[in-house]
């Protein structure tokens, strides 16, 4: 599963980009009594710790393992089965029984994904707890499923279900063999899945804010069907009549909206920027950051910007890979939804629910366009659709081009 469980924390940044504080931020008078905030590391204890740990695996009904079980799901850890490695430890692809979930031999049974958790410092134990507070009660068919979990000693492990395809960032950004590029009904699709599962976390009783939405966190299972994954830094929502929460910076440089980086306050609001991001990323095939870009086009959302408004500057942005096999009207909506959801305004951007409702009906529309033509397929699979216009000329003068589904109208400038 690769990088299984969007389990790094790290980019392609300069030094120093992990957003984190060493220390909380200070309370505002109208927020103090509802906001959630993280302990500093020199300040919380293993003991302290344990109490929460049993009462949130009765309330998760998440099967306990014993280390020994865990050894022999994975062949005692062995190095051949690791498939993912990060800051706080490895994760190992292991075997249970379908049913009754405990361990199986090798190559039988169900397989698992087993994140095994490096215990150097509390930041480690706060998130292995996060994960159980949060993806222990969880259950949505676009959240990654917990399993189980073991303590023993010093050591601490997650067991989830297991993603074939792995992280989406892989799909996206690698090459070579095992990954095929995605098409643009496949990327739509993604992004549908992944904006269900954040809409779902924004719209529970308890609100949730997953504060970390990239990526390499949203997992593809055999049918590209997508999933959100690590809940590590997920936080509570406001209570009450607050509208945020108070906390640490962290997560991962190029997705935080402007507003967390700049005061750590964290708002609902906030998972719909990183949305916006990742948006973008799925549409141009590029990274939020990537310092070998040249001067001007490392930082994505700058750049990307000012060409998402219209037809023709758009395909400067469109994933090349994609060859022109998208329909121009449905990455205009696509893009147009980008710009709202990265506004630095909070207020100004979509809910989830509103973010959902607009990349189903480009995915209806796109159904509708190709039940009408010959070359056009359905949902999940390369399609042949109208690439973005190009520009032309005549007599010197632009000539602007507009669609109206199959039709195309040109006029002079």
């Amino acid at each position: 599963m690769g990088n299984c469980m969007g389990f790094s924390r790290k980019s392609l940044s300069p030094p120093n980009t992990k957003l984190c504080r060493s220390s909380p931020e200070p309370s505002t008078s109208k927020a103090s009594n509802q906001r959630t905030t993280d302990q500093p590391a020199g300040k919380s204890t293993s003991r302290e710790k344990v109490r929460p740990v049993d009462q949130n695996l009765q309330a998760g009904n998440l099967r306990v393992y014993s280390l020994a079980e865990l050894k022999m799901a994975t062949e005692n850890f062995k190095p051949q089965a690791i498939i993912g490695e990060g800051e706080f430890g490895k994760v190992f692809k292991g075997w249970v029984d379908k049913n009754t979930l405990n361990p199986a031999i090798s190559g039988n049974g169900m397989p698992i994904a087993v994140k095994r958790y490096y215990l150097e410092n509390m930041q480690g134990l706060e998130e292995w707890l996060s994960e159980i507070r949060f993806s222990g009660k969880l259950s949505h068919p676009n959240v990654v499923k917990l399993l189980g979990c073991c303590r023993k000693d010093r050591e601490l492990v997650l067991v989830y279900e297991f993603m074939q395809l792995g992280s989406l960032e892989k799909h996206l950004f690698a090459s070579g063999k095992g990954f095929k590029l995605l098409s643009w009904s496949t990327r739509l699709k993604i992004a549908i899945n992944a904006a269900q599962g954040l809409a779902f976390l924004h719209n529970l009783d308890k609100q949730v804010i997953y504060r970390n939405f990239k990526t390499s966190n949203i997992l593809l299972d055999s049918g590209y069907n997508a999933k959100l994954s690590d809940f590590g830094l997920a936080k509570n929502g406001p209570t009450d009549e607050a509208s945020h929460v108070i906390t640490k910076l962290k997560g991962t440089y190029g997705y935080a909206a402007p507003e967390y980086v700049a005061t750590g306050h964290l708002y609902v609001k906030s998972d719909v920027y990183s949305f916006g991001v990742v948006l973008l990323e799925i549409l141009s095939g590029k990274r939020a950051f990537d310092p070998i870009r040249s001067n001007g086009k490392q930082y994505l959302v700058d750049w990307a910007k000012p060409y998402l408004s219209n037809y023709i500057k758009l395909t400067r942005v469109m994933d090349p890979n994609l060859k022109g096999q998208y329909p121009s009207k449905g990455a205009l909506q696509v893009s147009q939804l980008i710009l709202r959801c990265l506004s630095y305004d909070r207020k100004a951007r979509p809910s989830m629910r509103e973010v959902v409702e607009v990349l189903e009906q480009v995915e209806e529309m796109e159904v509708k366009e190709s039940s009408k033509s010959s070359w056009g397929c359905n949902r999940g699979q390369d399609s042949v659709s109208h690439p973005l216009p190009l520009p032309l000329r005549r007599n010197g003068a632009h000539v602007k081009v507009a669609h109206r589904s199959s039709k195309v109208r040109r006029y002079v400038a």
